[in-house]
């Protein structure tokens, strides 16, 4: 018996490599081991490949000689892996869930400023979110007042980039990240120009930065990834930790960050027990993703970044629509990676079980 189709949509660049196999953030072998594990078989395509109505589309598909392109029909089930930031290609997802495909996230492009009003509707969650608000100049000001340390940060962006912080000092204000050098700027009240400009070209949020824990005195975050899986439920599929390399604030893998265990990071820390921080951490992670599903359209894939405390409590840093996974494979955790893949690919056979039986 044939197996079903999983349909991956993939980006242009994504696309391309596809033929080599040497892929940037994504394996094509985990896909594929995850498709031997539920029984599925995953084909890659563009958004442009495809229409309402389509009954088939060219799809890569490994084969004996390698992947090649083949015509087959349309998979009912497609797990979005792609990050558009414009309108149109958003309304062609739709139209394609209006004829009856099962696009499961949907859209992977979210403000940071939305994701935290959602997250910020359940009483349970506003004591693991920092004060977050819009960056105008008013503001910015209000919070200097209150906070000795900041966080700006564009409303949407990836892997760190333009993310800046002030710190107050004995003497007035550091500016940290605003230039290509890395060097601080002082300032007394008004912000560095440079800031000023960031600002202004792109909406900006600035954001309270709390006392995390960190390790060897270096920052650091965790990513969480949480997905559903064969159940059709939320779970926790691993957990890495990123380090700021020395002297640093932002802990992206591409800036810089390096990626350690979550034994590792909390060894400096021994009133802490790493199996209670676990356990809270992916009680947290599961709640956001409830969360936010229930609101942003067949959630089911994303990567948190959470903070810790020194006392262990979550702390919710941002959460990102398309989770690159590779900080799993930088750790060298490689159970971790594959079940990054494996989840969704689960997630997809139970979509196409549920849709076979007709339960929902």
């Amino acid at each position: 018996m044939n197996k079903p189709f999983v349909g991956i949509l993939v980006g242009d660049a994504w696309y391309r490599r596809i033929p080599s196999g040497r892929m940037y953030h994504e394996s094509l072998p985990h896909y594929e081991q995850a498709g031997r594990l539920h029984g599925v078989t995953p084909c890659y395509f563009r958004l442009r490949d495809i229409r309402p109505g389509q009954p088939v589309v060219s799809a890569y598909v490994n084969t004996q000689t390698g992947y090649k392109r083949i015509t087959i029909p349309v998979p009912n089930v497609i797990h979005n892996r792609t990050l558009y930031t414009k309108k149109r290609p958003k309304r062609a997802i739709q139209e394609l869930v209006q004829d009856g495909k099962l696009i499961f996230n949907e859209w992977n492009r979210y403000g940071k400023g939305y994701i935290h009003q959602l997250l910020m509707m359940s009483p349970s969650l506003r004591p693991h979110l920092p004060v977050t608000r819009e960056a105008t100049p008013a503001v910015i000001k209000e919070m200097m007042a209150a906070y000795p340390l900041l966080i700006l940060k564009p409303n949407s962006s990836s892997i760190g980039m333009g993310i800046m912080k002030l710190e107050r000092t004995a003497h007035g204000w550091l500016l940290h990240g605003a230039t290509r050098s890395g060097k601080a700027i002082a300032f007394k009240q008004r912000l560095p120009a440079i800031a000023r400009r960031k600002l202004k070209a792109r909406p900006y949020l600035v954001q309270q930065l709390l006392p995390l824990a960190t390790y060897h005195g270096k920052p650091f975050d965790l990513r969480v990834t949480v997905q559903r899986g064969e159940t059709g439920e939320w779970q926790v599929s691993g957990i890495a930790a990123k380090v700021a390399k020395l002297g640093a604030f932002r802990t992206n893998v591409a800036q810089g960050g390096v990626v350690r265990t979550l034994n590792e990071v909390l060894e400096p820390y021994p009133q802490l027990n790493p199996g209670i921080v676990q356990r809270d951490l992916c009680d947290f992670s599961i709640r956001v993703a409830r969360q936010l599903s229930e609101h942003l359209t067949h959630l089911a894939d994303i990567g948190l970044d959470v903070g810790l405390t020194e006392f262990g409590y979550p702390m919710f840093i941002e959460c990102n629509g398309r989770d690159l996974r590779y900080s799993f494979q930088k750790g060298n955790m490689p159970d971790m990676f594959q079940m990054t893949y494996s989840n969704p690919i689960g997630y997809a056979k139970y979509l196409l079980e549920s849709e076979r039986t007709g339960q929902p």
